[in-house]
């Protein structure tokens, strides 16, 4: 057997965000459904400008571009940024995307919208992620708007410590996982056993003994992080709003999709 040990931009970039995440069944619905979602409750008006941060390789940006909106998306995985481009081009899509670290980004009253979606928001630490909430308010225009997806404590805090087999393409997936309660993060271990021999690791991060370290917020949490930031609350969704934009949660349940608005 082969092992690749592969860095965190290299695994949770390329390797997840397009070789692996294109495989999920019914992965691309649930992007037009979240684009949906997040066009009808922020009332875009036509040709807005949207801030995709953390793009990936663009499979929601190339979504907005499709319905007249015009896209920029930031990732620092150069990969992606390049698959992106590509995709673009082939389609016939107007869109630009820069590779770069989008806790670097200085915008000043450019855009309607900025979103931040795939679990983003939770990777950086608690002071990056109150400082990229500043950059976003002022990176958006005057009754701009933001729609951030984040890893919901309400949910993860009831993580067992578990592991689990998963049949992937060509092998199986080992996925390990856990809540650590003094640092409200979710934590992951994954490896990829292949039949051609190969074993496809990511790289510790930061010496936690995961890959994966996700900052995770409560409802309340969330919420007054942004209003530190400037911004007022417009709506806290659930998951189940993704696919039914009617649904409205009850009061125990975890939410994990906040839009906020630029006083």
């Amino acid at each position: 057997m082969k092992t690749l040990n592969l860095t965190y931009e290299e695994y949770w970039g390329y390797y997840w965000r397009v070789t692996s995440r294109h495989k999920i069944p019914d992965i691309f619905k649930w992007d037009e459904d979240l684009v949906s979602l997040i066009e009808g409750k922020c009332e875009l008006p036509r040709g807005a400008s949207v801030l995709d941060l953390g793009c990936g390789g663009g499979d929601q940006a190339k979504l907005f571009a499709r319905r007249g909106y015009r896209v920029l998306g930031i990732d620092k995985v150069q990969d992606l940024i390049e698959f992106a481009r590509e995709t673009f081009r082939k389609e016939g899509l107007e869109g630009e995307f820069r590779c770069g670290d989008m806790r670097d980004i200085r915008y000043q009253a450019q855009f309607d919208l900025c979103v931040t979606l795939s679990g983003t928001f939770g990777l950086l630490s608690e002071v990056e992620n109150e400082q990229l909430l500043k950059s976003i308010h002022r990176a958006l225009k005057t009754r701009g708007q933001a729609f951030l997806s984040y890893s919901s404590l309400e949910r993860y805090s009831k993580v067992t410590h578990s592991r689990s087999w998963n049949p992937i393409e060509g092998g199986y997936a080992l996925r390990e996982e856990w809540f650590d309660a003094p640092s409200s993060t979710y934590r992951t271990k994954n490896m990829h056993i292949l039949v051609d021999g190969r074993i496809i690791r990511a790289a510790d991060q930061q010496g936690y003994g995961a890959d994966e370290v996700i900052r995770c917020y409560g409802t309340r949490e969330m919420e007054l992080l942004a209003r530190r930031a400037g911004f007022e609350v417009k709506a806290h969704l659930a998951s189940k709003n993704i696919g039914d934009p009617g649904h409205v949660p009850e009061s125990d349940e975890p939410r994990g999709n906040i839009i906020l608005a630029k006083r």
